[in-house]
């Protein structure tokens, strides 16, 4: 009975866990809306991030996308021109590539082409593969030789800077050459255009110009003076570009480039060649140390000419290395002016009313006293008029004119026709030159100042001076660059003073002058010779000579001051180193200027009939 009770209950549990329940409509209906509940929430969602994405915050997006294919290029500006006073271009800038290297891309783009290699292995047909890796060239020693770079070099300078994203690989290549470069597809390697200095007329203006470095910033000469007024304002550009670096589309000009200024300087380059052209013949036949000239303008006060020899040829970057080929020297070089001072000391003894032009000194026996300084003439010279001491070059007479004055006279007199002050060029480095302190004036100072020693002077110093006598007494600022209009003068000198002085000076290029070879035919000359020893060790060289032309012409009209320096020449004079130089260069710009004959040409002497 008990067995039949527990079979049943088994039996009916059983049958109870085999049946389901059938679920209600209540129930179904909820899972249904937890089910679209989800449904529209994850679509809510859904539009909610794609309305913040592209509405909200479309910028983010935006940018990186742009980051990918835009870059923003900068447009270099071009550095203006320096030309000559008749528009001939003296510095250009010329376009040139630049071609770097991206080695963080290179090593990258370089692991996918080993993993293109190995399917191609895996895969030998495939044109696919084929063409995927002759898209690019990854032969670092073809790109040197390319370049004309060290093999060893180039590779160790790669693997060295792995991570770098940029190296510079060749500089300023011409455009055509870097096209056939680029043309062989090398991994990585990109152009970037620039601009090369070039210097037309390279060795006659190197000194006066400078040069610019690399970076294209100046940093010698008026290329460095003129730097900010030259070198303009870089640009920006926003382009498209691919993976290579290949431009696809300029998409935007964010901010134009502004070209440097244009420069016209004073300088006449056809007399700027003529003058370099004879100091380098005077230099080399003279064996001398260097050769300095010096040509102004009169009337404006315009530099027409001024160069040094020798020189250096600023394209050539083997040429850099002498230093001291470099240097303005007419600017740079201090040095004491020797017999050129003689005639402003004129001037000064005629404006201090004392003397008079036919007043006579007794220059007996040739030689002076100065306390243990003995003053010496190369002749015993006698009696000498205030032209005759011109014309003899005598020291003894110009020193006792000098010693009859208040010490203050000359050294006063020198510092208004602008010794011992920088001249208005502002040219880079240019020195002072020095004029003793007041302290310092005494008998034997002021007698050997007043004929060129104990004060130091620069070639364009005297050029100055030796133009503002020239100019009737009227001073105008030295410049470099070519004026508009004359600039207003300042009268330093009484006229007449002047041109009294300026007849004393023909005297020296006519026959018994020092000077005889400065003469040009058809012209009338007005100069001065001047021979100073040099110190060597702070005592006077009896070897070593500096030979001095400063000289005016025409006289009837004055039009050009030249001033002429030969540093150690053999003829020691300045009429036989300097002079010739000086009358070369002068018959040659008053003929190029078309400055009128002021004198009868001397015709040859007619041969008698036989």
């Amino acid at each position: 009975m008990k067995k039949n009770i527990l079979a049943g209950d088994q039996k009916k549990r059983t049958k109870q866990r085999s049946v389901t329940q059938k679920p209600s409509l209540a129930v179904d209906l909820w899972r249904f809306k937890i089910l679209w509940g989800c449904v529209a929430a994850f679509f809510v969602i859904l539009v909610a991030r794609a309305f913040y994405v592209q509405v909200l915050d479309h910028q983010f997006l935006q940018q990186k996308a742009d980051a990918m294919i835009l870059r923003t290029d900068t447009l270099k500006a071009t550095r203006g021109v320096i030309s000559d006073r008749n528009g001939v271009p003296l510095a250009i800038s010329t376009p040139m590539v630049n071609l770097w290297m991206d080695p963080k891309e290179y090593f990258e783009a370089m692991a996918e082409h080993r993993e293109i290699e190995q399917k191609l292995r895996e895969n030998p047909t495939s044109a696919r593969l084929k063409r995927q890796l002759a898209k690019t060239n990854f032969d670092l020693n073809a790109l040197a030789d390319a370049i004309g770079e060290d093999r060893e070099k180039l590779i160790q300078l790669v693997n060295r800077r792995k991570t770098s994203r940029y190296i510079i690989l060749k500089r300023q290549l011409p455009p055509p050459t870097a096209k056939v470069i680029l043309s062989r597809k090398f991994q990585s390697v990109y152009p970037e255009n620039d601009f090369k200095r070039y210097y037309p007329q390279a060795q006659p203006n190197a000194q006066i110009i400078g040069l610019t470095n690399r970076n294209g910033r100046g940093i010698e000469g008026l290329e460095m003076a003129w730097n900010k007024l030259l070198t303009g304002e870089d640009g920006k550009m926003r382009v498209m570009r691919d993976r290579r670096g290949n431009r696809i589309k300029d998409v935007e000009l964010v901010k134009p480039e502004t070209p440097g200024k244009n420069m016209t300087l004073s300088i006449d380059s056809r007399l700027q060649y003529i003058l370099y052209r004879e100091l380098t013949a005077a230099g080399i036949a003279q064996n001398a140390r260097s050769a300095t000239a010096v040509a102004v303008d009169v009337k404006t006060g315009e530099i027409l000419a001024m160069t040094s020899w020798p020189s250096f040829n600023p394209n050539d970057p083997n040429g850099l290395n002498n230093k001291d080929a470099m240097r303005n020297r007419a600017a740079i070089d201090m040095f004491e002016p020797g017999s050129t001072m003689k005639p402003i000391s004129m001037m000064a003894a005629l404006e201090s009313g004392k003397w008079q032009v036919n007043d006579i000194v007794n220059t007996n026996p040739g030689s002076m006293m100065i306390g243990n300084h003995r003053i010496s003439d190369t002749h015993n010279y006698g009696v000498l008029d205030m032209r005759g001491i011109i014309v003899k070059s005598s020291n003894v007479g110009t020193a006792k004119i000098a010693l009859s004055l208040p010490y203050s006279t000359m050294p006063t007199f020198f510092k208004r026709l602008g010794y011992g002050q920088r001249t208005a060029v502002h040219f880079p480095g240019e020195a002072a030159g020095l004029i003793l302190p007041s302290r310092l004036w005494n008998v034997s100072e002021v007698a050997t100042m007043s004929y060129g020693y104990s004060l130091n002077a620069t070639a364009l110093q005297v050029a100055q001076a030796y133009a503002t006598l020239g100019n009737s007494g009227v001073s105008h600022p030295l410049s470099l660059k070519k004026l508009d209009k004359v600039p207003a003068g300042e009268q330093l000198i009484d006229p007449k003073i002047a041109q009294e002085v300026l007849g004393m000076m023909e005297g020296v290029v006519e026959p018994g002058g020092t000077a005889t070879r400065a003469a040009i035919p058809g012209y009338r000359v007005a100069g001065k010779t001047g021979t100073a020893r040099k110190l060597v060790n702070g005592r006077y060289s009896t070897t070593e000579y500096r030979a001095l032309f400063a000289g005016i012409a025409p006289v009837s009209n004055p039009r050009i001051a030249m001033v002429v320096v030969v540093e150690n020449p053999v003829s020691k004079y300045g009429g036989l180193a300097a002079a010739p130089v000086f009358s070369k260069v002068m018959q040659e710009t008053l003929r190029l200027l078309n400055v009128p004959l002021d004198k009868p040409l001397d015709l040859p002497k007619s041969t008698p009939a036989a």
